[in-house]
């Protein structure tokens, strides 16, 4: 049993405010710093989760705010990181690929991939997926058996993007690659009726092709080969955690788009968003490459 206090929370929230966690990802965090990074996966429904979370509320009302309105990933051109965030506007709004990657013009996008067409395509995709995922999770953002998995999801994709964009080791960027994709694949599974217990289980865990698989069976999509295809390549978690790595940066960045592909596909399955399909029946594009490596 881990003891902590109401001054203990404040502490954190104080440090979360320094360093700029949302509201919605606080809870969470600090379920994280106060149960072990490694153990806050396997205690989302637990008590001692509740009982952080229902505290945490009380002394901090803000962190109601379920949805901040507002996903954010990444784009790449090779091993170079691209920060995109996609808003949640109501209403038609259309927009160029390149204003959705936050160019200023065609001209600067198709420079920065260095008037690469695969190198465009694989950001196109990279903004769909984002979209997909944002506007997604805007639409099942009642759904609270399933919101705790998502909100996590989405801070640890934000995290993996802030750290490839301004610099990283792999240590400090492995851990959230893995969780994005785990929780993002957790919270739908639970969303179609799976037991979260049942999730928590050493047989399933953190083993990201048992929960791809098991996604896969309960609502079968056309992302699924290249969903198992990305996690045989994510390490193992908990390994990761303490051991060194011989993983490139450019390993790396693949990896982290892989998850964010992952995660859209988790929410496209039960949704009807899917801008990615729309650019793969374009002529342009045109269907997916494997863009992950």
């Amino acid at each position: 049993m881990i003891n902590w206090t109401d001054e203990d929370l404040l502490r954190l929230d104080r440090r979360y405010a320094e360093v700029g966690v949302p509201f919605h990802a606080r809870p969470m965090r600090a379920a994280m710093d106060l149960l072990g990074s490694g153990t806050v996966l396997d205690v989302l429904g637990s008590p001692g989760f509740q009982e952080i979370e229902s505290a945490y509320r009380r002394l901090i009302p803000e962190v109601n705010t379920i949805w901040p309105g507002m996903g954010i990933g990444l784009a790449t051109s090779i091993d170079r990181v691209r920060k995109v965030v996609v808003a949640i506007v109501y209403g038609q709004k259309a927009f160029s690929l390149d204003e959705g990657l936050g160019f200023s013009s065609r001209e600067e996008w198709l420079s920065w991939c260095r008037n690469d067409s695969s190198i465009a395509a694989g950001t196109a995709f990279a903004l769909a997926d984002l979209s997909d995922l944002t506007y997604g999770l805007d639409e099942l953002q009642q759904s609270n058996s399933a919101t705790k998995y998502w909100q996590m999801a989405l801070s640890n994709l934000e995290d993996v993007t802030n750290i490839l964009v301004s610099g990283f080791n792999v240590a400090s960027v492995l851990q959230p690659v893995c969780m994005t994709a785990e929780l993002a694949m957790k919270g739908t599974l639970v969303y179609l009726g799976d037991d979260p217990k049942t999730l928590g289980r050493r047989d399933i865990g953190h083993r990201h092709a048992v929960l791809a698989e098991r996604l896969a069976r309960m609502r079968p999509h056309r992302d699924d080969a290249l969903i198992a295809s990305i996690v045989s390549k994510l390490p193992d978690y908990v390994s990761s955690r303490y051991d060194g790595t011989q993983l490139t940066r450019l390993d790396i960045v693949r990896l982290a788009l892989g998850v964010q592909f992952i995660a859209a596909s988790s929410v496209r399955r039960i949704t009807d968003r899917d801008f990615a399909l729309e650019l793969e029946r374009d002529q342009w594009p045109g269907p997916r490459e494997p863009y992950f490596g």
